[in-house]
């Protein structure tokens, strides 16, 4: 059996789930690892049984046991190794959001495609579940009609990173380093699956709100600088549009929901159903799969996929130029929250574009 070599770059939370998804995967071998914490790589190779430990980056990106690594750092940490990697050579599955910067994206978009090598985005970890995937065929054959608009609303309870869970990682609420709060943290799977649902346009326009104060207050000597609700309005260029509320604090219940909505028949997921009209005017509900459990909600399969992917010389679903486009639209709703005002996307310059700068 062929075997992909992988990396991981960064030993934090996040890439104990890489490394869960990976168990007895037989297609993949983590052949070592690097973190800028000597300490918590070694004890996360002795715990997953990695035979390597990298003392530096370049020394990881160096080795031939390695053809493609797994970029597992924080946010503000994603686009120089991602960039190291390509430029030597190796296939890169970056973790969301991809950047927090939309020149930066492009930058990597722009390496990827230079060197020739595949570039993934966790940003899409949604699309691999059972009831995202069977959704997008049944679009994809046109069985909907034309898909005119997508809706996801997404409420924790009380659900902040570095204050209601995940305390030691207080980077979550700093903006500085994460970029923003319950949009790019969580949102951010939302935006990716609300536009592939709807054929990956380009968005045009984004109008945005956010707010912050759900919840008891940060403890002593922490500083939240990040929102904890936001609501997303998107116009894209075919047409369609979408909505996006999203919350890590809230004091909603049983409220989530993801539709897709068109002109022949409509969507809602887990579980999913076909929505369609009869003749004489009424609904027919039709459930096409059960209700999804953690397992078959796909969130390990963006790693698994990736490998398979790249052993197969495909580009995986995840791509770059998808998070690229995610990046935009965030980017571009902070800034409308910042004004007050609908952002317009189309006046930001396209890749090729910026290459030519």
């Amino acid at each position: 059996m062929e075997q992909l070599g992988l990396g991981l770059i960064g030993t934090g939370r996040i890439a104990h789930s890489h490394l869960r998804a990976l168990a007895d995967y037989l297609p993949a071998r983590v052949n070592s690892v690097f973190d800028v914490l000597p300490d918590r790589a070694e004890a996360f190779a002795q715990q997953f049984s990695i035979p390597s430990v990298s003392p530096s980056l370049e020394d990881l990106l160096a080795r031939t046991d390695i053809d493609a690594v797994i970029v597992a750092t924080p946010p503000f940490a994603h686009a120089q190794p991602t960039i190291a990697a390509l430029e030597a050579g190796k296939h890169v599955l970056c973790e969301k959001p991809f950047s927090l910067s939309v020149p930066e994206a492009e930058q990597m978009v722009a390496t990827a495609e230079r060197t020739g090598r595949f570039l993934a985005v966790c940003s899409a970890r949604y699309r691999h579940a059972d009831g995202a995937r069977r959704a997008h065929e049944l679009v994809a054959a046109g069985e909907l009609g034309t898909i005119y608009h997508a809706r996801s609303s997404a409420f924790r309870l009380r659900g902040r990173p570095g204050i209601d869970m995940f305390t030691d990682a207080t980077w979550f609420i700093d903006k500085t380093r994460a970029g923003g709060g319950a949009l790019i943290d969580i949102g951010v799977y939302q935006i990716d699956l609300l536009l592939w649902m709807l054929g990956n346009p380009h968005v045009t326009s984004v109008l945005a709100t956010g707010f912050q104060g759900i919840g008891d207050p940060p403890p002593a000597g922490v500083v939240q600088t990040v929102e904890d609700h936001a609501v997303v309005m998107i116009r894209c260029d075919n047409g369609a549009s979408a909505v996006l509320e999203i919350a890590w604090s809230s004091n909603i219940t049983d409220n989530n929901a993801f539709l897709v909505f068109g002109t022949e028949a409509g969507l809602r997921l887990n579980p999913l159903r076909k929505v369609t009209v009869s003749p004489d005017r009424k609904p027919v509900e039709e459930r096409l799969l059960p209700e999804e459990g953690p397992e078959s909600r796909g969130f390990g399969r963006v790693t698994t996929g990736f490998v398979d992917d790249i052993l197969a010389g495909r580009q995986p679903w995840t791509s770059g130029r998808d998070a690229l486009e995610v990046t935009r639209v965030i980017d571009a709703a902070y800034r409308s929250i910042a004004t007050g005002r609908a952002v317009e996307i189309a006046s930001i310059p396209r890749l090729a574009e910026s290459l030519e700068r």
